[in-house]
C-alpha cells in the first residue's frame, strides 16, 4: 500500500516538474484607465505636443497609482513625448 503513496508522490512530482519548465507564469493584469476620462498625464501630454514642456510641467505631472505602482502606460506615454522633444530641440540646434 505505501508503494502506491510513493508512486502517486513521483507522479505529481513530475507533472510539476513538467508545469515549472513550460509554464511562464499568468499573464499581466491590464490596468483599466481612469474612470473620469482623460487623466492629466494625457492632458499635459496634448499640450506638450502642442507647446513643448517647461520644467514646472515635469514638477507638477502626477501618474494615477495602480495595483503595481504607477500606470505604465501613462510614464510611458509621457518619456516617449520628452524623447520627441529632446529630438526636435537637437534638430533645430
Amino acid at each position: 500500500m505505501v508503494w502506491l503513496y510513493l508512486l502517486a508522490l513521483i507522479v505529481l512530482g513530475g507533472i510539476v516538474l513538467l508545469l515549472m519548465g513550460r509554464w511562464s507564469g499568468p499573464k499581466p493584469v491590464e490596468e483599466d484607465p481612469p474612470a473620469g476620462g482623460a487623466s492629466d498625464v494625457d492632458e499635459l501630454i496634448e499640450r506638450a505636443r502642442a507647446d513643448g514642456l517647461t520644467a514646472e510641467d515635469l514638477d507638477e505631472v502626477r501618474f494615477d497609482s495602480a495595483v503595481r505602482g504607477y500606470r505604465m502606460d501613462q510614464v510611458d506615454a509621457l518619456l516617449d513625448t520628452l524623447a520627441d522633444q529632446l529630438r526636435d530641440e537637437g534638430v533645430r540646434r
